[in-house]
């Protein structure tokens, strides 16, 4: 999903190369799964994560030119869908 969003969207400016998409999607996906889902571990991990790594979040603005601030800001949201699509399907899956 973070791909496809560079992909459609990333200016030819910019490099896309490497694995940050894939580091804010984790980010993303680990700040937000735990509080979709309610459990007190999984909000004790997002506090964590986010306390520990939020500085990162200053990667999806367009500072430093020739850096693919678009793959920073796919891959998070595509981590927060992903999140947000996990705790869904746990959420059903409890319910029957």
């Amino acid at each position: 999903l973070g791909g496809a969003g560079v992909w459609l969207f990333g200016h030819s400016s910019s490099v896309h190369v490497g694995a940050s998409g894939l580091i804010f999607g984790y980010f993303g996906f680990l700040v937000v799964v735990g509080i979709l889902e309610r459990s007190f571990m999984g909000v004790c991990i997002s506090v964590l994560v986010g306390f520990l790594y939020g500085g990162i979040i200053w990667g999806v603005l367009p500072i430093t030119p020739y850096v693919s601030w678009e793959g920073h800001l796919f891959g998070l949201l595509s981590g927060l869908v992903a999140a947000r699509w996990i705790a869904r399907l746990n959420r059903a899956s409890a319910q029957d």
